[in-house]
């Protein structure tokens, strides 16, 4: 029995990757940018880092003026935050 969780995607260390070189921290205009992925690749991507608790998503107050060209999906989305977790296995799992 095998109870090592599933590896990674490749758009999840990129994603992670972008994050990490940055800060640690993107609004999701410029992630969805520099990412370069299609937006449901982009948030499949930081959907399963949110489930292993590497990434947090900052969720929008209201405001009256969104990013120009901003999908649908990620209207509600402000940025995505690396978590201390993620900074921490990331160079361990994946040493560059």
């Amino acid at each position: 029995m095998d109870d090592r969780a599933p590896a990674f995607s490749h758009s999840a260390l990129h994603v992670f990757g972008l994050l990490a070189r940055r800060g640690g921290t993107m609004r999701i205009g410029p992630l969805l940018d520099a990412a370069r992925l299609p937006p449901d690749a982009l948030a499949e991507a930081v959907n399963e880092l949110a489930e292993r608790c590497w990434v947090k998503i900052a969720w929008r107050n209201p405001r009256r003026r969104l990013p120009p060209g901003l999908p649908e999906r990620f209207r509600a989305v402000d940025r995505v935050t690396t978590t201390g977790l993620g900074k921490w296995r990331y160079p361990v799992t994946w040493p560059e």
